[in-house]
């Protein structure tokens, strides 16, 4: 059995009072890639994703839990979809990668 792992960021941002969770997730291979489509560019960077690296199903634990996520990856992607946290029509792919973004907002 194969384990796939993503690398997973986690930054707690001040709302004006109330903390939201802001999750950048990518494939463990894409760290550090940039994707180009005419004027459309997907950097995979250190800043944004690159934090701890974890199995994929903790992924998915901490990416139910935030409340903005940018997601990188066919790994990570079709997890998400097959879990029900994103629907297959939100997902984009800039030359062939797909991505998607959450966004949860409370009142």
């Amino acid at each position: 059995m194969v384990v796939l792992r993503v690398y997973i960021k986690v930054v707690e941002v001040d709302d004006g009072g109330s903390l939201r969770k802001v999750v950048g997730v990518c494939d463990e291979d894409l760290l550090g890639k940039v994707f180009r489509d005419g004027d459309l560019v997907l950097e995979i960077n250190e800043e944004f994703f690159g934090g701890d690296i974890v199995e994929i199903d903790e992924a998915i634990a901490l990416v139910e839990s935030s409340n903005n996520v940018l997601a990188v990856g066919e790994n990570i992607v079709s997890k998400l979809i097959e879990v029900g946290l994103a629907h297959p029509l939100a997902v984009n792919r800039i030359s062939g990668i797909p991505y998607t973004i959450i966004l949860r907002y409370e009142s």
